[in-house]
Parts: C-alpha cells; structure tokens; sequence
C-alpha cells in the first residue's frame, strides 16, 4: 500500500477517534439526559455504527459463521487484538469487561471508558467482587455482556486456561454463555495480535499499512443456564480449541503453542 493511502486512511480514523470523544463525552450524556433509560437504543447504534465505520477504514473483513443467541447473557471470545473489540462491537451491541489496564491505553482508553466498560483490576480481590456483583446485577437486567476470559492476549497458538471467576456471575444471573472464537488470517494472522511489549499507535500504524484485515468470527453454540462456573469454563474453552484448532483434537502432532505475558 502507498504511503499516501496509508496517510489518508490514518486521517480518517485520528477524525473517527475524535468524533468517537465527542460522542462519549457529548452526545451520548445529553442523549441519557433528555431521554433517560430509552437513550440506551440510541447509544448503542451509535457505538455500533462507530464500530461498523472504522472496519470499513481498516478494511477489517468479518466472516461470521456460526449462529448467534440473542438470548445469550454472558459471552466470552478468545483474545487477540485490540481489533477484537471493534470486530465485535460492529456486529451487535456489548457491553465490555476489561483488565484494568486497558483503561489506560491512548485513545480506545478514554473511548471504552466512555462507553461504560467494566475494568477488573487484577490482584484486588475486593474491587474484582465488586465487579462480579456489578456484571450479575447486570445480566439479571438483560444486559449483554462480553468478557475475554483469558486475561490477556496471545498471538493465536492456542488458547490460554479461562479464569473460572468470570463466569461466576452468569452462574448467579441464572443466563445462558455463548463462545465466539475468533482467528484472524493472511498477513493479519503475523500483524494482528497485539502481544508482549507492543504499543497502541506503532501497531494501529502497522494495521493501517496492510491492504485487508480478514477475520473469522465463529459463533459456537450456546451453553444453558444453570451450568457451575467450572463447567462453563472448560466447556466454552473446549468449543474453540476444537474450532481454531481441529487437527490438534484429532491428536496429530503440532509444536508447542509459545504463551506471552500480560499486556
């Protein structure tokens, strides 16, 4: 890609990120002021639509396949990118649950901040129960929520052990958990993840110099309600390892999947 298409397509998101501002700061608050509990409709088609517009500046190209269960409360993907949550976020509104540290990030920070995101903070217990009774409270209500219960990222060799606790509250809430497994291809397979030591605008600038982004995003069936927390893990966890990785299922040999640290 020329470097002038890279420059021009970097414009158009830093005015989608700006625009992206002034809507958690502006719009969306005078929205919840003028109408109350019926903004919520409103907010979420903006932030779906927001979502929808920088795909089509990253040519960030969605193959959906799968069924999603609109009855679903809790649903949970394995984590790759910070693209994840746009990808996602386009396709049906969220409500995000996130590590603390994302809170920090330039930009997307102030944005997931701004559309509400739940942040665990880890190795605080009484701040990660709060947030636990926070999400039961909200799937008790019919709010959809979206948790990456791996804790972190990986680069797509595997999928790391899901933390048992997050799913704790749709134990409580009584709701059904759906799985997404998610598997970027092509060059996006190497550029994409957002691992280790990487930082948010070298790799944002990596994206955009890339002429597609293809990702796979499949829908794996939904886990009743009523499930322990322990079995929704391992269940929702076996449902993408046996997507993502089939020939490791059928028992054939494949190198030792390298694992990263915490961003």
């Amino acid at each position: 890609m020329t470097l002038c298409r890279v420059w021009f397509r970097a414009t158009l998101i830093a005015g989608m990120f700006l625009y992206g501002l002034l809507a958690v700061g502006v719009i969306m608050p005078c929205l919840r002021w003028m109408l109350g509990r019926r903004a919520q409709a409103w907010c979420d088609r903006i932030v779906q639509q927001w979502n929808r517009t920088v795909c089509s500046i990253l040519h960030l190209r969605l193959r959906v396949t799968g069924l999603p269960d609109s009855s679903a409360g809790l649903t949970v993907a394995n984590h790759l990118s910070w693209l994840d949550i746009i990808a996602l976020g386009s396709l049906q509104p969220f409500l995000f649950v996130a590590k603390q540290e994302v809170a920090d990030w330039p930009l997307m920070g102030a944005l997931a901040k701004g559309i509400g995101t739940l942040f665990i903070r880890r190795g605080d217990a009484n701040q990660s129960a709060a947030v636990s009774e926070t999400m039961t409270w909200l799937l008790r209500r019919g709010v959809r929520l979206l948790v990456f219960p791996e804790g972190t990222t990986t680069n797509g060799d595997q999928v790391l052990r899901f933390h048992g606790k997050l799913f704790h509250p749709a134990q409580r809430a009584h709701v059904s958990v759906q799985a997404i497994a998610l598997k970027y291809s092509g060059m996006a397979g190497h550029h994409a993840p957002f691992i280790g030591d990487d930082e948010f605008l070298p790799h944002l600038l990596r994206i955009l110099r890339l002429d597609n982004v293809d990702l796979h995003v499949h829908f794996c069936p939904a886990l009743p309600a009523g499930l322990r927390r322990d079995q929704l893990a391992r269940t929702t966890r076996l449902q993408m390892t046996e997507h993502l990785y089939p020939a490791r299922q059928r028992g054939l040999f494949l190198p030792r999947p390298r694992s990263y640290p915490s961003l």
